[in-house]
C-alpha cells in the first residue's frame, strides 16, 4: 500500500471516529428532546383530563368549553385512565398493573411521575378535589417523536457514509500533493547509476523537512562523485605508474636476451632492474600506505593531541634515522591542542618535515607562530622549490613537479599529508620559488 492511500485511510478513520462521536452526541441529546417535548405534552394532556372531569362544576360554560377543545387537541391518540386515592392501599393495587412499587412510591411523594411501559410512553399525576382525590393516568405511543428519531438516525448515518467518501477522497488528494515531491525523488534516484552521478535532485524553496532531505542527499551524491572520481584517477594513476617500472623491467630482460653481453653489461642490465624494483617497491609500499590511512581515517579514534608535543616527536625521529643536526626547531612554551589520530598526524608532519629534507641539502627550518586568532606551523627549506606553473597541482595524488624525477618518491606523501591535515581542520598553503626554496604554512583556528 503506497503511503497516500496509507496517510488518506489512516486520516479519514481518525475524522470518521470523530464524526461518529459527534452524531452519537446530537441523535442522544436529539433523542432527550423528543422525549421530554412528548412527556411535557402528556403532563399537559393529563392536567386537562383531570379538569374535564373534575372542574366542570367550578368553570363558566365558556372555559369548560376551552378545556374540552383543548382536550380534544392534545394527543388524541392517548389513552387515559382515573384512580380514585382516597385509600393508597386500594389505589396502590390498581396502580400496579403499570407501575412498580418504587415508581408507586415516587408518584405519592412528588404527585408527578413519568414512565414507560410496553413501548408506551406514560404519566401520572395526583390531583386532589373537592369531590376527593384521584390519580390520573394517561399512556401513548409517541409516533411522530419515533419517527423523527428514526429520520434523525437515518440522516446522520447517510451524512457520515457521505462525509467519509469525500474526506477519503479530499485526503488522498492532499497526499497526493504532499507525496509528489517523493515520487519526484524516487524517479530520479532511479536515474542516477555510476555512470550518472553529476545528476541531482531538485532543490525545494523553504527549509522544511523534505528540503532537507533533499539537500543531504544531494551532499551526500556529490561526496560518491568525488569519491568515484578520485578512485578512477587513483587506479588510472596507479597503473601508469606501476607500469612504468615494469615496462622498464620487462624491456632489459628482453635485451638480455637478445645477445650474449659481457659481465659488466650484465651487471649494469641487473643494476638497472635493481633500481627499478627498488623504485616498485617503494610505490607499492606507499600505495599500501595510503590505503591503509583511508581505512584509519574512517575508523580513527580520534583525540586531544598537543601540536608541539607531536612536532618534536616527529623530528627526533627523523634527526636519529637520517636528517641529524639538519632540523633547526627552537622549543618554546607554546601549545595547542587539536582533535586528531595521533599516528595519522605522525604521518603527515613526517611527509612534510622529509620532503623539506629531501628536496634541499642545507638545514631545514620549523618554526611555530601563535598569535590571537591563528596557529602557525611553517616548515621552510632552501632547496629545488617548485615551478610556478606547478604549484596548483602538488597536492595532487602521485603528481611530482619536473624538478623532482632525479629524487626518489611516488607523489603520494604530500598528498596525504594535505588530505590528514584538512581533516583536522588545518588550512595549508606553500610558497615557493625554483630553485630558492620552499615553505610550508599550516594554520588552525584557535577557537574561543
Amino acid at each position: 500500500m503506497k503511503i497516500k492511500t496509507k496517510l488518506a485511510l489512516l486520516y479519514t478513520s481518525i475524522t470518521v471516529v470523530i464524526l461518529m462521536v459527534v452524531f452519537i452526541f446530537v441523535y442522544l441529546l436529539t433523542s432527550k428532546n423528543i422525549d421530554s417535548n412528548y412527556y411535557t405534552l402528556l403532563l399537559d394532556k393529563a392536567l386537562i383530563t383531570a379538569q374535564k372531569h373534575f372542574e366542570k362544576d367550578e368553570l363558566s360554560q365558556q372555559a369548560y368549553q376551552k378545556v374540552l377543545d383543548a382536550y380534544q387537541r392534545l394527543l388524541p391518540e392517548t389513552s387515559e385512565r382515573i384512580i380514585v386515592a382516597n385509600s393508597r392501599q386500594d389505589a396502590t393495587v390498581e396502580l400496579q398493573s403499570f407501575l412498580n412499587g418504587r415508581q408507586i412510591d415516587e408518584l405519592f411523594r412528588t404527585e408527578q411521575l413519568k414512565f414507560e411501559i410496553d413501548n408506551l410512553s406514560g404519566v401520572g399525576i395526583y390531583y386532589p378535589d373537592n369531590e376527593g382525590n384521584f390519580i390520573i393516568i394517561v399512556t401513548a405511543k409517541n409516533i411522530q417523536g419515533d419517527y423523527l428519531k428514526n429520520l434523525l438516525k437515518h440522516i446522520l448515518l447517510i451524512v457520515l457514509f457521505v462525509s467519509s467518501i469525500i474526506i477519503f477522497g479530499l485526503l488522498w488528494w492532499n497526499a497526493k500533493m504532499i507525496t509528489k515531491p517523493l515520487q519526484d525523488m524516487v524517479s530520479r534516484m532511479q536515474e542516477i547509476t555510476p555512470k550518472d552521478l553529476h545528476l541531482r535532485l531538485i532543490e525545494r524553496n523553504g527549509n522544511d523537512e523534505l528540503a532537507q532531505v533533499i539537500s543531504y542527499f544531494n551532499q551526500m551524491i556529490e561526496r560518491l562523485e568525488i569519491s568515484f572520481n578520485s578512485q578512477k584517477t587513483f587506479i588510472a594513476n596507479a597503473s601508469h605508474e606501476l607500469k612504468n617500472p615494469l615496462t622498464a623491467i620487462m624491456g632489459e630482460c628482453e635485451v638480455m636476451q637478445l645477445k650474449e653481453f659481457t659481465p659488466d653489461e650484465y651487471k649494469g642490465s641487473i643494476k638497472r632492474i635493481e633500481n627499478e624494483i627498488e623504485r616498485l617497491n617503494i610505490l607499492v609500499n606507499n600505495l599500501f600506505q595510503l590505503a591503509q590511512t583511508d581505512l584509519e581515517i574512517s575508523e580513527s579514534d580520534v583525540e586531544q593531541l598537543d601540536v608541539v608535543g607531536e612536532l618534536q616527536f616527529v623530528i627526533h625521529y627523523l634527526e636519529q634515522s637520517k636528517y641529524k643536526g639538519r632540523i633547526s626547531f627552537v622549543k618554546n612554551e607554546n601549545s595547542f591542542y587539536i582533535r586528531s589520530n595521533s599516528h595519522l598526524l605522525f604521518v603527515a608532519l613526517q611527509n612534510i618535515i622529509d620532503n623539506a629534507c629531501k628536496y634541499s641539502n642545507g638545514e631545514v627550518k620549523v618554526e611555530i607562530i601563535k598569535n590571537k586568532f591563528h596557529f602557525h606551523l611553517l616548515v621552510s627549506d632552501k632547496g629545488i622549490g617548485i615551478p610556478a606553473k606547478e604549484k596548483d597541482k602538488i597536492f595532487d595524488i602521485f603528481y611530482r613537479a619536473q624538478n623532482t624525477h632525479s629524487y626518489k618518491g611516488a607523489g603520494i606523501g604530500l598528498s596525504l599529508a594535505h588530505k590528514i591535515l584538512k581533516l583536522s581542520g588545518a588550512d595549508i598553503s606553500i610558497s615557493s620559488m625554483e630553485n630558492k626554496g620552499t615553505t610550508v604554512t599550516i594554520t588552525w583556528d584557535i577557537n574561543f
